[in-house]
């Protein structure tokens, strides 16, 4: 998707048809999530449902593994079948459910886990959340060099991922420092810094959304794109979402700053950043 499509879409009400099929589109994923939850609630007793946001659920097995499972992945598989099959609705259901049950196996990790390894960007709210959560054992998380942006580690699977704890990291052999530098490796297995090349060679504005949950995530690869001296401006606004431009000449980052605060899902961070060779600055400010 291109910077112009992104921008539209994340500007509410633009037309009234817009909205209308937007408000449509959440309703149904509104009662998908719903339907899905009934069901963890009734017939995955082994699951409990921790939160519930709106592209995710946060479940705890009874193994006392914690995760999170994928919504958009539910909503797709929901959306290929009959409005009225109930029973493949509830196939699909369980698949899901399958999946959190094969956290358990991610208490006793092995050698080749390694390669699922990857980092996600949370803010400090959400870490405060996800910890309070987790009371048993602590979730790790590296600082990214800006004030209240932290990255946490991920085991990734198909349809859901395990946060990693610091029994994890043992299993693994890994320090904290070890799991950032590892988890960058295994992410930059999808990502082409060409992306950052180009928006520095033509002044121009890409937008990263492959849907796979890491977008903004990838914010971690930039400054390794970059040569010395050079700085590139970052929006991560939600978790699926990575812009990025250049850094305004004149100063006036007014519209930058709008476009921080579209979030498209759950907001993540509502300031623009800098990147440079060096890594990512804190946000922005000329007030």
């Amino acid at each position: 998707m291109g910077w112009s499509a992104w921008a539209l879409l994340a500007v509410a009400g633009l037309t009234s048809v817009g909205f209308l099929v937007r408000w449509g589109a959440r309703r149904w994923d509104a009662s998908v999530r719903r339907d899905f939850v009934e069901y963890l609630r009734t017939n995955a007793p082994d699951v409990e449902v921790l939160e519930v946001r709106t592209h995710e659920i946060s479940v705890r097995t009874k193994a006392g593994s914690d995760g999170v499972i994928f919504l958009p992945n539910l909503f797709a598989a929901i959306a290929r079948i009959d409005a009225r099959d109930r029973a493949g609705r509830e196939a699909i259901f369980s698949r899901f459910v399958g999946m959190a049950d094969q956290w358990g196996s991610a208490t006793n990790l092995m050698e080749q886990d390694r390669d699922r390894v990857r980092p996600r960007l949370v803010n400090e709210s959400f870490l405060a959340r996800l910890r309070g959560e987790v009371k048993d054992v602590t979730i790790p998380a590296a600082p990214s060099g800006v004030a209240g942006l932290f990255v946490v580690f991920v085991l990734d699977s198909p349809e859901s991922v395990a946060y990693v704890n610091v029994r994890h990291l043992a299993d693994l052999k890994l320090s904290e420092a070890d799991a950032l530098a590892l988890a960058k490796v295994n992410l930059s297995r999808a990502f082409n810094r060409e992306t950052v090349r180009r928006v520095l060679s033509d002044r121009s504005i890409s937008v990263v959304k492959t849907g796979d949950t890491f977008d903004a995530a990838r914010l971690l690869l930039v400054p390794d794109a970059l040569e010395p001296g050079e700085s590139i401006a970052a929006l991560i606004p939600d978790r699926d979402t990575l812009a990025l431009t250049v850094v305004p000449g004149d100063g006036d980052w007014a519209q930058l700053r709008k476009l921080a605060r579209a979030a498209e899902g759950d907001p993540l961070w509502t300031e623009p950043l800098i990147v440079t060779a060096e890594g990512v600055k804190s946000p922005i400010s000329d007030e």
